[in-house]
């Protein structure tokens, strides 16, 4: 008699599909997003800094744009303390870049400018969430939630310029500064979400919120092209990476 090798398969997932999977306490939630951080003094500050360089060389140095919405990507791993409600431990990268960069071939010798600043974030906290009358048959569940969490940042910084001389006449000194820079603070997030229920164990689930992370100013040191130790240096900026966040993502319950 000829054995029917497609059988077990076939007996496995119907058996998925008609019988409840025993609950799962911890839940792997990758995801993307998108974070708009206010960074309001930052960016004036680029803003500024890039008018004082085009008046001093009296060139048309291009915006370099701003330190503002960017997509981040993370992993929460989700545990179900009891009914309604689940703690939820939230790992996440964010970074941004404002640069500007010039060409002059007209001037005696050939001049650069390059300008950049550069943030990065790593961002951890701790969520309680609350799910509406939760029930992990049900295809849609919704949740608000409270998270307390801190986040750390660094802040890159490169100034260069071999611009001789100005339209004037005026004589410029060759310029090429870098400065590096971190802090961290508390951060605070209110959020509300939806999740999906798929087949078996897996599931679909976004998330929006706001969250408050006032970094303020931040402590480093910055490097001046003939100097072989770094200047203590504290930026002149207050760094405030507050604002609305929306990230979405697969679940993944644990046991299968």
């Amino acid at each position: 008699m000829k054995s029917n090798l497609t059988t077990p398969p076939v007996v496995l997932l119907f058996l998925i599909i008609v019988n409840p999977l025993p609950a799962q306490n911890f839940t792997i939630k990758p995801y993307f997003g998108y974070l708009r951080p206010q960074m309001t003094d930052v960016n004036r500050r680029i803003e500024n800094q890039i008018g004082t360089w085009r008046e001093l060389l009296e060139e048309p140095l291009p915006s370099p744009g701003k330190i503002a919405g960017r997509s981040i990507f993370g992993a929460a791993i989700q545990y179900h303390l009891n009914d309604d409600y689940f703690l939820c431990l939230d790992i996440s990268r964010y970074q941004k870049k404002a640069a500007s960069e010039h060409f002059n071939n007209a001037t005696p010798a050939p001049a650069r400018f390059f300008f950049a600043r550069e943030v990065k974030t790593l961002d951890a906290a701790l969520h309680l969430d609350y799910y509406f009358d939760y029930d992990e048959s049900d295809l849609l569940n919704k949740y608000i939630g409270l998270g307390l969490g801190i986040v750390s940042v660094q802040a890159l910084s490169t100034t260069q310029s071999s611009f001789e001389s100005n339209a004037s006449k005026i004589t410029l000194p060759p310029v090429d500064t870098s400065g590096d820079f971190s802090g961290a603070a508390f951060t605070v997030a209110i959020s509300g979400g939806l999740e999906v229920r798929l087949l078996g164990a897996f599931s679909l689930w976004s998330e929006a919120g706001y969250k408050y992370a006032k970094v303020g100013q931040l402590d480093g040191a910055i490097r001046q092209i003939n100097d072989q130790q770094n200047a203590a240096f504290t930026t002149n900026t207050s760094f405030d990476l507050s604002g609305f966040y929306f990230q979405a993502g697969v679940g993944i319950g644990l046991p299968f």
